[in-house]
């Protein structure tokens, strides 16, 4: 029995030298296979294209968990590349703007208890480039949703529930700097798709339509212990919903006008990487 164990081992061992290497440099494949945490704060500005329409912006804390992959193919010079990524983000952010009381309505300036979640999955390939670096284009997909609970006693009890699913493509580059420090450049061109609002508990409108989403972040990662990492990203992103139909609702016709919102952030982090 024991040398059956030791044969596995060695086996084992033999099939992990004979492992092939990422295209990537060392620097970035670290980079790129990591578990992670951060904490960040979101800067969001809120505009319905109506008048008198509702205006929101403010800063928000938030955290996030990562997990990512970098892992060579079965092509020479073409890497697998995978993530998921969640973030979380609340807080008090100003509202001003307008609603629908019995009284007839009229400008407000209250307090929206924000919440914010935002879930997306990548699938790429790496592609080295001149000078150690790796381009990854990728598809991905994901959710994005906004609690948004006004201080007011003339608005919906509950809140308001903005909710969307995401899908699009992107593009990262990952540069070494020298020894473990990698910087990379990220874009992303999305469409939201199949979104809505739910208020007391029931969607009302008939949802939102197609509307695009664009980002971009811009990061440093150094790997400062072994396999433990610390990092540092930046990012903005811009999207639009597209409103929805009249629908008599609680007494009224009601509608969600067309919005744009803006989203500014920064997050910190620490990671393991496993390569």
């Amino acid at each position: 029995m024991d040398r059956y164990w030791a044969y596995l081992g060695l086996v084992a061992a033999v099939a992990l030298m004979a492992r092939p290497a990422c295209a990537a440099s060392p620097a970035v494949t670290a980079a790129e296979t990591m578990v992670s945490v951060n904490l960040g704060v979101m800067h969001t500005q809120y505009h319905e294209n109506l008048s008198p329409g509702d205006d929101e912006s403010g800063y928000t804390p938030g955290f996030g968990v990562s997990a990512s992959v970098l892992e060579p193919s079965a092509f020479r010079n073409i890497d697998l590349y995978a993530m998921l990524d969640y973030q979380f983000d609340a807080g008090n952010i100003k509202y001003a703007g307008h609603y629908q009381p019995a009284d007839g309505g009229g400008a407000a300036d209250a307090t929206d208890r924000a919440v914010f979640n935002r879930i997306d999955a990548r699938l790429g390939i790496g592609l080295p480039v001149a000078g150690g670096g790796e381009a990854i284009p990728y598809a991905t997909a994901g959710y994005q949703a906004w609690n948004r609970n006004v201080d007011s006693p003339n608005t919906v009890d509950g809140g308001e529930f903005y909710h969307s699913a995401l899908f699009g493509l992107g593009w990262k580059f990952d540069q070494p700097l020298g020894g473990p420090l990698v910087a990379s450049a990220n874009g992303e061109l999305l469409g939201l798709a199949g979104g809505g609002i739910t208020a007391n508990g029931d969607d009302f409108g008939r949802g939102f339509g197609v509307t695009p989403e664009e980002r971009v972040d811009l990061g440093l990662d150094d790997a400062v212990s072994g396999p433990f990492h610390v990092f540092a990203s930046v990012y903005w992103q811009h999207f639009n919903y597209s409103g929805t139909h009249p629908e008599y609702y609680s007494s009224y016709y009601i509608y969600e006008p067309f919005s744009t919102t803006t989203n500014i952030g920064a997050n910190i982090g620490v990671g393991f990487s496993f390569n």
